[in-house]
């Protein structure tokens, strides 16, 4: 059974990597990618280009956290967990 059409597969598809760069002095206008739903964004103070992916050619993946990695409550950044603040229970 075929739930999507045609053009809404290409649209799902992967496409062109697209790099983001901040530039102040260029203002343009970034067109909607759902115009029936979004409007575009003016005054977008962004350059667009496209972003090749780096790929593993001649390189192998190693599985795993680094040795050392903290963990959970001992992680360094990120959103701060409940066991970061002092509590006091009964």
């Amino acid at each position: 059974m075929k739930m999507l059409t045609p053009e809404e597969r290409r649209r799902n598809g992967f496409g062109t990597s697209t790099k983001f760069i901040f530039s102040p002095g260029e203002s343009t206008v970034y067109p909607s990618s759902l115009p029936d739903f979004f409007p575009p964004i003016y005054r977008c103070t962004c350059k667009m280009e496209s972003f090749d992916l780096p790929t593993l050619d001649g390189l192998h993946l190693v599985p795993g956290l680094c040795e050392g990695v903290c963990l959970g409550a001992k992680a360094l950044a990120g959103f701060p967990l409940w066991v970061h603040y002092p509590t006091q229970h009964n």
